[in-house]
This record gives structure tokens, C-alpha cells and sequence, in this order.
């Protein structure tokens, strides 16, 4: 049997929580992920995971296998890379997790000239607006924006972001242009949906920050689809000027009150904590930090 095979299929599946996510992630059937966990635990002597019809958990037994196990994994893939030198081509499967709109307006084209450059490496682009489990989705790398959440990545600062308020110009001819903060309260605003605040727009401006309420007249968690209900005339809102710069070039978007903005939101790049960064990361990442600093 291989043990280190069948120790990286058992991490996996103790990550997942599944044999047959485990079995997809690792493109093997659920029998034979099965199998690999059952060699194990006979080679170990000892049972790492109690399973039923409907449900998997780790034993404690299990939980202690899993910890030491993941760090040696990590062990053997870095004195592999040390052992192959700066010059080994890229193999194996890079897993990138990114929002939505910025994935597919920008991400897209850098992941897939990336790939051109390695074409040992299998990429997949994962593009979701939530916050997903590093861990638990497998994710080599995750492209952040603003404040990032105490979670014990490592996180690598790649620019900020300019957030500013828009609106079309059929809207400002129905209801005005605002001139001051105090007007907005008589606007209705578009906005994102995971905002921490509700019928308030967060500004800074000459005299600092600033909470103005305003009336919502449309949500929505992608920002593409934010831009079109901009673009629509049903409110005013803040947006990312890298993603709206057509529509400002094109007219169908005017900026409003430029003396006020949404505050930057710093762009990052975070992937999780090991003492061992393959070297698929590290070059994704300095690859994405010199595309980024043509956009940001």
C-alpha cells in the first residue's frame, strides 16, 4: 500500500466531511477513496473514521491522525520542490476563489494566460461573492476585498480598490443631483446586499467619515447585476471604478459628489496558514500582483 496516497485521501476526506466530495476533489470514485481509508486504517491498526448512511465523523483516533498527517503531506511536497529546483514546471491542480463580478471582468484572463505559461497545471476558477472555508473547499488561493476577518491566513496586500458614487444620467434628470451628503437622504441608493450597514451609505469625505441615510431601492449580492440596475436609473450607489469604467467612458454612468467616496477597500490575496507555500501559489500570486497593478 501507499501510505502517503492513501494519508492524502484520507486528509481530504477528514476535510470535506464526505467520501464522495473527497472522491471528486481528488478525481477517484467513492469506492475507491473507500478503500484507501479502509488500507489505512488496517495498516494503522486503529479505525480513523466512523461512517454511516448519512453522516461521516473522525474518530479520536481520527482527529489525531488528521493533525499530524496534514503537516507531513505539506513536509513531502516541499522537499520535492526543493530536491526539483526553481526550474521543476508547475504540475498538479491550482484552486482559486474570487467575487464574482471582479473574477469574471479581470480574473478570468489572468488565470487563463497563467495556465498558458504552466500547461502542467490544471486551474479552476471558483467565483462566488460569499466567504468560503479555505480549508474546507480545498482552495489553494482567495482574492479578498476590504477589511480582512480574523481566520489565520496568510494574507498579501495587492492594492486598493477606488469606490465611487454613480449614477445614470436619466436618474439625476429625474430626482436631481445631489451637491451635499445631507441631499442623498432624498435619494434612493443601489447596493450590495452583504453590506454590514442597511438604509446607510458609509463615506469619507473632506471632513472624514461620515453615515448618511438613504432610501434602498435595489439589492443584489453580484455586482454586475449592481451595475446594470445603475445603469437602469433605479438609484444612485457606490461602485468600483476598475469594474465601471465603460460605462463611465460610454456615458451610460456619471460620478456624483467626487469629494465624497466609499472608503478604498485593499485587495488581498490569502491563502492558508503552512509553513510550506508551493510554489503554484507563489508564482500565482506574484502573477496576479503585477497584472493587478495595471488595473487597480
Amino acid at each position: 500500500m501507499d501510505v502517503l496516497a492513501a494519508m492524502g485521501v484520507f486528509v481530504r476526506v477528514a476535510e470535506l466531511g464526505s467520501l464522495s466530495a473527497a472522491g471528486r476533489d481528488l478525481k477517484l470514485s467513492q469506492p475507491a477513496v473507500s478503500q484507501k481509508v479502509s488500507a489505512l486504517e488496517q495498516h494503522l491498526g486503529v479505525r480513523l473514521v466512523n461512517r454511516t448512511t448519512r453522516q461521516l465523523a473522525l474518530t479520536e483516533a481520527g482527529r489525531t491522525y488528521y493533525a499530524r498527517a496534514k503537516p507531513v503531506l505539506a513536509a513531502v511536497d516541499e522537499a520535492a520542490e526543493l530536491v526539483a529546483g526553481a526550474g521543476r514546471p508547475l504540475t498538479g491542480h491550482l484552486r482559486i476563489q474570487a467575487p464574482t463580478g471582479f473574477g469574471q471582468m479581470y480574473l478570468a484572463d489572468i488565470a487563463i494566460a497563467f495556465q498558458l505559461e504552466h500547461p502542467g497545471l490544471t486551474f479552476e476558477l471558483m467565483l462566488d461573492d460569499r466567504y468560503v472555508d479555505l480549508t474546507e473547499q480545498a482552495v489553494d488561493l482567495a482574492l479578498r476585498f476590504g477589511t480582512l476577518r480574523s481566520s489565520g491566513l496568510i494574507a498579501r496586500r495587492l492594492g486598493t480598490l477606488r469606490r465611487i458614487l454613480v449614477a445614470a444620467p436619466a436618474y439625476l434628470a429625474r430626482h436631481g443631483a445631489p451637491d451635499t451628503p445631507e441631499q442623498l437622504s432624498t435619494h434612493r441608493q443601489v447596493r450590495f446586499s452583504g453590506a454590514a450597514v442597511d438604509d446607510t451609505m458609509p463615506l469619507t469625505g473632506p471632513a472624514g467619515s461620515l453615515l448618511v441615510p438613504v432610501q434602498t431601492s435595489f439589492l443584489a449580492n453580484n455586482t454586475f447585476v449592481l451595475t446594470k440596475a445603475l445603469v437602469a436609473g433605479l438609484g444612485l450607489g457606490g461602485a468600483q471604478l476598475p469594474q465601471i469604467r465603460a460605462e463611465l467612458a460610454a456615458g451610460q454612468l456619471v460620478q456624483i459628489m467626487p469629494d465624497y467616496q466609499y472608503a478604498p477597500l485593499d485587495v488581498h490575496a490569502v491563502y492558508p496558514t503552512a509553513h510550506f507555500v508551493p510554489a503554484k501559489v507563489r508564482l500565482f500570486v506574484e502573477h496576479l500582483r503585477r497584472a493587478l497593478s495595471e488595473i487597480i
